[in-house]
């Protein structure tokens, strides 16, 4: 029951891409809304097992659905210096629901969670229908006019949004200029403005997974329980979903002040430490009767990981929002989103097998390694994207230079509009 919803994720997102560029960003939000909608109302109308899964595969097929899409849309439609904090709003929401679906569930009958489940969605379809569509999406498709009123209504100044419009078209007429127009998604993602990001996404993606992000939220009751007795597991699980949505929520603010990179050489080393500190205490406790030192030592370390890794759970959005080039970036968003959700999966089927085979402080190890190995990876490859464009960003993936250290000096910050204005005083 747990992986049936990563196993319908994957074709979601496989279907968001062409979805996202055909019908549009906007469109592509507002019809996930209604297999989730169908999916939660199965749920609550389940007479049988089998029904039970038809909703899980629901919600998990919309999940995979609206994933890619939200975040493209962001990242188009944001300024620079607010992006890092919008594209991570969602993930705030992701964490919102699993603690209000672990309180609710704790107190309620899960049909009435279930019928519970129905509020947000329809409350995301109003609110998705008051928004424009993008306005990158909207100047591909030759609708200038929705392009710039779109952008007048995000920036809310004709001068600024006319002026970001007039650098969209120049740009898009250089890509037509250098493009070829037989070329297919295959042949645009092998060209170096794409490969780059595709490589440093992807791998990332997977140290991720494997670092434990959303291990330790499906399976935080049976993790829990390996502490000891004397708590209540539920209780404790909530807890958990309380201290990630916190975290969450800290660190999307910090977002505006802080760089990515040292962001994630931060939360990578101090994810690991925390979890190869509680590895090696089980190892040290292992055969002992547990005593209630061991409670508080698994408790502080597990919440300092959680805390940290919050940030690693985050980061895939904001890259896939951020470090993709316009031309492929609504297919390759779905396409690395279904990929991400395959590999999840598949960790997920195989979490019970492994915890048999090298017990939790094994998994733990693998944990920390994991965590580890991010900071490194992304310190060495992760270029900085804070206060800078899409397109200064697609500028520096031109570059031949592969490692952060080597690239071109002259890539800086690009100034915000209260910046601008404060230049022209």
């Amino acid at each position: 029951m747990d992986s049936v919803h990563s196993l319908a994720t994957p074709v979601g997102s496989f279907l968001s891409g062409p979805m996202a560029d055909y019908i549009g960003r906007r469109s592509t939000l507002l019809v996930s809304v209604i297999p989730v909608f169908i999916g939660w109302s199965i749920l609550a109308l389940a007479q049988s097992y089998p029904m039970l899964l038809v909703g899980r595969l629901l919600c998990g097929f919309a999940t995979g659905i609206l994933g890619g899409p939200a975040q493209v849309y962001i990242a188009e439609t944001a300024e620079p210096n607010l992006r890092g904090l919008l594209i991570g709003a969602p993930f705030v929401s992701y964490s919102v629901g699993i603690l209000i679906v672990y309180a609710l569930g704790s107190s309620m009958h899960w049909r009435a969670v279930a019928w519970c489940g129905n509020f947000l969605p329809a409350l995301a379809a109003v609110a998705i229908f008051f928004i424009p569509e993008s306005p990158a999406w909207l100047l591909r498709h030759n609708k200038l006019e929705k392009a710039r009123k779109a952008l007048t209504f995000l920036r809310g100044n004709d001068i600024f949004a006319q002026k970001e419009l007039n650098n969209m078209t120049e740009r898009l007429e250089k890509e037509k200029a250098t493009t070829k127009t037989n070329e297919n998604i295959f042949q645009l993602c092998c060209q170096r403005v794409a490969i780059k990001p595709l490589i440093i996404v992807i791998v990332f993606s997977f140290l991720q997974i494997a670092s434990g992000t959303f291990i330790v939220v499906f399976y935080a009751i049976d993790i829990i329980s390996e502490f000891g007795a004397g708590f209540d597991t539920k209780e404790a699980a909530i807890w958990t979903a309380v201290i990630r949505t916190c975290c969450t929520l800290i660190f999307c603010i910090i977002l505006l002040f802080v760089r990515r990179r040292i962001i994630l050489t931060i939360s990578g080393i101090g994810s690991g430490l925390s979890c190869l500190i509680l590895s090696g205490y089980m190892y040290m406790r292992e055969g002992q009767p547990k005593v209630g030192t061991d409670v508080i030592v698994a408790g502080t370390c597990l919440m300092i990981y959680i805390a940290f890794n919050t940030a690693l759970m985050v980061m895939p959005g904001i890259m896939i929002g951020e470090l993709f080039p316009a031309k492929i970036r609504g297919r390759t968003a779905g396409g690395v989103f279904a990929a991400m959700n395959v590999s999840l999966f598949a960790l997920t089927k195989m979490f019970p097998l492994i915890h048999m085979s090298i017990k939790m402080k094994g998994v733990f190890i693998m944990f920390g390694v994991a965590s580890i190995l991010v900071s490194i990876f992304m310190y060495l490859f992760q270029p900085e994207t804070k206060g800078r464009t899409l397109e200064q960003i697609e500028d520096y993936f031109n570059e031949n230079n592969w490692l952060w250290f080597k690239r071109d000096k002259t890539y800086k910050l690009v100034p915000t509009n209260d910046q601008k204005d404060d230049t022209k005083a």
